[in-house]
């Protein structure tokens, strides 16, 4: 549990620096940006009235993001501490496919950059983040099975 709970962390730590330095939107960013525009309106506006308006409505996805990540490295951890043998090529297989997977689902939200980046360069660093999200949180979790 505490290799799930440091590879979340390490998750957290490197999108909140792809953020602030890259601009890169954070990973609930990207999965709200996707998803909003099926919402219907009037859910929307209701949505917006249960949780006090858009401000606190970001503020609390921005939060919640942290409690994801980390609950996400523990799911990965439990699943990856079943695993026998060949560990590391399906720990590799399942970054890589799920990276692939991520791309496929965000790729029309993947244009977006807090700096000001032209859509495709910014669609390129939003999956190359994504990538290096992947491998952080795959490294982290062999990592901590084999030194605790």
């Amino acid at each position: 549990m505490i290799g799930g709970v440091l590879a979340g962390l390490a998750v957290l730590l490197g999108s909140l620096v792809a953020r602030v330095a890259l601009g890169v939107p954070l990973p609930v960013e990207l999965v709200s940006d996707r998803f909003l525009p099926f919402v219907p309106v009037r859910v929307f506006v209701a949505l917006l009235g249960v949780v006090g308006g858009p401000v606190l409505a970001k503020e609390l996805a921005f939060y919640s993001s942290f409690l994801i990540l980390i609950g996400i490295g523990v799911l990965a951890a439990r699943g990856y501490a079943r695993i026998d043998r060949h560990r590391l090529a399906i720990l590799a297989g399942v970054a890589l496919s799920s990276w692939l997977v991520a791309l496929a689902v965000l790729w029309p939200a993947l244009a977006s950059n807090y700096h000001g980046l032209p859509p495709d360069a910014a669609r390129a660093l939003a999956a190359g983040t994504l990538a290096v999200l992947f491998v952080l949180l795959a490294g982290v979790l062999d990592l901590t099975r084999r030194y605790t």
